[in-house]
């Protein structure tokens, strides 16, 4: 697994978990959204590492893992969090060399959850059999999303 702060790159393109906490409602006073278990906000910094034009990281999306299980984005909690935040960058925004921009992104895992960690995929692609990408094959990289102190976020 990847410690909180270090890099995980695709090509010319990085990814860090710079940020997360979680929280049992998201939203606006009056307007909230209760997480079924507990929410997730994970914080990703992308940044471009090429030289020459700019770069994405094409059809890439992330997935919470915990205990063998993947968690999709909560499209309500994502709301919910941009209601009172603003838009966030996607993971897939195009960015000039040496940018970098903060995605966020908001999971709803259930309370008994304990260890989750960020994975980074880009779906099943003509290299997901060939090269192992597939987490059939192998455990997938998880980006730990503890807090500094080690413990619980």
């Amino acid at each position: 697994s990847i410690p909180m702060g270090q890099e995980r790159c695709f090509d010319e393109m990085c990814f860090t978990v710079v940020h997360a906490e979680t929280a049992s409602k998201l939203g606006l006073t009056g307007q909230t959204v209760q997480a079924n278990g507990r929410f997730y906000v994970v914080a990703v910094r992308v940044t471009s590492r090429s030289r020459g034009s700019a770069q994405s990281e094409g059809g890439l999306r992330a997935l919470l893992w915990e205990a063998g299980k993947s968690y999709e984005v909560s499209p309500s909690g994502q709301q919910a969090w941009k209601a009172v935040n603003g838009e966030t960058a996607s993971l897939t925004t195009r960015l000039e060399p040496g940018a970098n921009v903060t995605s966020v992104q908001v999971f709803d895992l259930p309370a008994s959850a304990s260890t989750p960690g960020l994975i980074l995929t880009h779906g099943i692609t003509p290299g997901y059999l060939v090269i192992g990408e597939s987490p059939i094959f192998q455990k997938p990289t998880l980006m730990r999303i503890e807090s500094d102190a080690g413990g619980d976020l």
